[in-house]
């Protein structure tokens, strides 16, 4: 049997995170490495008198509103189709 767990290191803020992960989730672990890097880097630009340890509770926080919102629509579009499905049903009723 192939073994589906992959060896990755991540790069973050100066550290080196080795990682074992399933091998179909490389994709979503470097894209969220980018994403924590890019937030670094630009709230490094923005406050740079701000100690690191702030600058990474920005990040995390940035990253739990954007995950947040996600949440939030996935709520809110099975709720969309079913007002619509409605619309619809009121509409034949209507037009009867």
């Amino acid at each position: 049997m192939k073994d589906d767990n992959l060896k990755i290191n991540v790069q973050i803020g100066g550290l080196r995170l080795p990682l074992r992960i399933a091998r179909n989730d490389e994709e979503m672990y470097r894209k969220a490495e980018k994403m924590v890097v890019k937030y670094i880097d630009k709230f490094q630009k923005q406050y740079s008198q701000r100690p690191t340890e702030e600058i990474l509770i920005m990040v995390a926080y940035q990253i739990a509103v954007m995950v947040s919102k996600q949440e939030l629509s996935e709520d809110i579009i099975p709720l969309a189709d079913k007002i619509q499905l409605l619309d619809q049903e009121l509409e034949k009723l209507l037009s009867e």
